[in-house]
């Protein structure tokens, strides 16, 4: 029994296996069902049950108050909704936006590009009243937990008119997009990575063009999940040589965080996310492009085991840093 618990909360929901099975079984919905009674029961280790009690206590999965989580991004420039109630977009900054160092990293690389986009009065974040998505919930089998979070998200939507929503995670990317309807919630949701793309097609931004040697890491809750597989690639062409893995787009290979697992203490000798990251350097690239603050976090710590000399940063770090200053008029 205890070996079959194991093999439950080590899953990452990465969904190959139901992309693969030639039937189409969903074998995630056996996972999901037995967690939700290991939960209902208790059983569950130290890190699942402080991540619920944190969702329970601080509304995030960091164990931090609310107060105050989205100051440093007023400093930017960016405004709350009510300050700006005409903006045409929430940026929905996350619980790892919000709290962790590096992630705010690539929240910050994202509002420099809005900003040089003329786009930053479009956007605007909700501050304090941002909680979690609820992902977290729903993948470790808090189902209550979830529809709470869901059903306060869909009040402050209504309250504040939201219909357009950017994301830096592809977890609350596909639960926004895909499971947030259950409960009469409608909104168009951006990964970054699209709006960047749109942003650069449509001359809002210009990029340096570049030789260095480039591999990209597709998040299986975006690639696999939502098939967002080109924006990335139509980005990272313009800015240098694309090496592409073996195992990429919609047969992706997981970080090794996902379902949650980014909380579960895998016991296994080889880590998922050291198996992928020497995938991606195994290629020649020298910088890794992830699309998930999650899968960064992942990949970095492979990196840092590794002791590689390989970078490892989010799209939006890496066109940050090759945006013209001065962008060019496009033809008319």
């Amino acid at each position: 029994a205890v070996k079959l618990e194991h093999h439950v909360w080590a899953c990452t929901t990465c969904g190959a296996c139901v992309y693969s099975c030639p039937v189409k079984v969903n074998h995630l919905d056996v996972i999901y069902g037995v967690r939700r009674a290991l939960v209902a029961q208790s059983k569950v280790g130290k890190k699942v049950a402080d991540v619920l009690m944190s969702l329970s206590q601080y509304n995030n999965t960091m164990s931090m108050p609310n107060a105050g989580r989205h100051d440093w991004l007023r400093e930017l420039g960016v405004t709350h909704i009510a300050e700006n109630p005409e903006a045409e977009y929430l940026l929905w900054v996350g619980c790892m936006g919000s709290f962790d160092s590096r992630s705010r990293e690539i929240i910050k690389a994202f509002v420099s590009i809005l900003q040089r986009a003329g786009m930053l009065n479009k956007v605007a974040i909700l501050g304090d009243e941002e909680t979690c998505c609820g992902d977290p919930a729903r993948r470790l089998g808090e189902e209550s937990r979830f529809q709470e979070i869901a059903l306060n998200n869909k009040q402050i939507f209504e309250k504040y008119n939201i219909r357009k929503i950017i994301m830096i995670c592809p977890h609350g990317y596909n639960v926004f997009k895909n499971e947030y309807p259950e409960f009469s919630i409608k909104l168009e949701v951006y990964h970054h990575s699209q709006v960047i793309q749109k942003l650069i097609a449509d001359g809002k931004i210009s990029v340096k063009d570049g030789k260095e040697a480039l591999t990209i890491h597709d998040p299986c809750y975006l690639a696999r999940y939502n098939k967002v597989a080109e924006p990335q690639r139509k980005i990272l062409i313009r800015l240098g040589e694309v090496k592409e893995p073996p195992r990429r787009g919609e047969k992706t290979f997981c970080c090794g965080a996902g379902g949650a697992n980014y909380w579960y203490d895998v016991p296994e000798e080889k880590r998922i996310s050291h198996i992928r990251f020497e995938e991606l350097v195994a290629t020649g690239a020298s910088t890794i492009v992830t699309l998930c603050p999650f899968c960064n976090a992942m990949l970095s710590d492979a990196k840092r085991t590794k002791e590689s000399a390989v970078a490892v940063k989010d799209i939006a770090e890496v066109v940050a840093e090759k945006l013209i200053t001065q962008p060019s008029r496009r033809p008319t």
